[in-house]
């Protein structure tokens, strides 16, 4: 057997209703089918994963674990269907951003923020990364874009001036 989702499913209804009844009827599947799944799940992990008692049906501890998980991985399924969807509406993507520690992250924010405005539905993940990696990385296709107040033009990749800053001078107060 390999593992499921529905399984999983299976695992985290019964816990949340108490019982195998109110389960099967919150999945639209007969007590006998269901049962049968959470048999099948519990041989497969090897470990009791339910204290079936006369009333109400409780997680064991490591059943408690696996449905901890469980809840994880089903968002995460979620999450991942959601992305396919909007991707294969030509709404989102994913952009790998890489910035030197000279990029400071109100700009990395603020640019993010304005880019979000205009196109709906990128994730980005950001990281911070050393001028020599950032290049790499690039280069590699590690990351999809690098933010740096300088880039050599012999590096092989191309550049584009996307904003100025104003650089300020702070002195004392008293200082002549």
């Amino acid at each position: 057997m390999t593992l499921d989702l529905h399984k999983l499913e299976h695992l985290v209804a019964v816990a949340e209703e108490g019982g195998f009844t109110r389960a099967a009827e919150r999945l639209h599947l007969s007590q006998q089918a269901l049962s049968t799944s959470i048999r099948t799940l519990e041989r497969y992990v090897g470990v009791q994963l339910l204290d079936r008692g006369h009333q109400h049906v409780t997680p064991t501890p490591a059943g408690q674990a696996l449905i901890d998980d469980a809840r994880a991985l089903q968002a995460q399924a979620h999450a991942a269907l959601e992305r396919a969807r909007r991707i294969g509406r030509g709404q989102a993507g994913h952009l790998r951003i890489g910035h030197t520690p000279a990029v400071t992250a109100e700009e990395v924010v603020d640019l993010l923020t304005r880019a979000r405005t205009e196109e709906q539905g990128i994730q980005a993940q950001v990281r911070q990364l050393f001028p020599d990696e950032l290049r790499d990385q690039l280069l590699t296709g590690a990351c999809d874009l690098g933010l740096s107040r300088s880039m050599p033009a012999d590096t092989g990749l191309t550049r584009a001036r996307i904003a100025e800053h104003r650089l300020r001078v702070a002195v004392p107060a008293g200082h002549p």
